[in-house]
């Protein structure tokens, strides 16, 4: 069932996740290689799980959450988890003292939900469609490579000096924290 549309449909999702997934490649970049790895798969395998599971539940209960009350204070509090992190980055990144990154589950957890929200929007469009579980499997996979390519990316900037990295790993979370509420906002 894999079509052209379904991977510029996969593609076109997995950018959030993949630039966040990039951000979170420079804050591990001191970290042992083993550390790296791991962390990167897990990163990445969340994103891409959250896509799949947000265009298959979309496809069939996303109405509720699009056009509710409910959907709105969502975007709001996303919005903000967005700015949260993107200025504890950019006020680390002005500390003189050694920098330790510490992520646990749930930030990466949050940050699959919050970067898979337009998939459950798309989802929505797929409700028609008989097998969308097979369309919301390509796509997770797609984001899972995706992720973990860019999360590789983000490693090859050891020669930049953390703090700057730190900044723009600040500037990329606040600019989807931006992005969420001039969506809100727009309409």
């Amino acid at each position: 069932m894999i079509s052209h549309q379904i991977i510029l449909l996969g593609l076109a999702l997995a950018v959030d996740a993949a630039v966040v997934s990039f951000a979170l490649g420079l804050l591990h970049e001191h970290e042992p290689v083993g550390k790296k790895l791991k962390n990167g798969f897990f990163s990445s395998l969340i994103f891409g799980l959250f896509q799949f599971a947000m265009i298959w539940f979309g496809s069939h209960a996303g109405y509720f959450f699009t056009f509710s009350r409910f959907g709105y204070y969502f975007q709001f509090v996303i919005g903000l988890i967005f700015f949260g992190i993107g200025f504890k980055c950019f006020k680390e990144s002005l500390s003189s003292e050694e920098r330790v990154v510490v992520w646990g589950i749930l930030p990466i957890f949050l940050l699959g939900f919050a970067t898979s929200i337009d998939a459950l929007i798309s989802g929505i469009s797929l409700g028609a469609i008989p097998f969308t579980y097979l369309i919301s499997l390509e796509v997770g996979v797609i984001t899972l490579l995706m992720c973990a390519l860019f999360y590789l990316g983000g490693q090859f900037f050891k020669k930049i000096p953390d703090r700057w990295l730190l900044r723009f790993a600040g500037l990329i979370f606040g600019f989807f924290g931006i992005e969420v509420f001039w969506t809100m906002f727009r309409g």
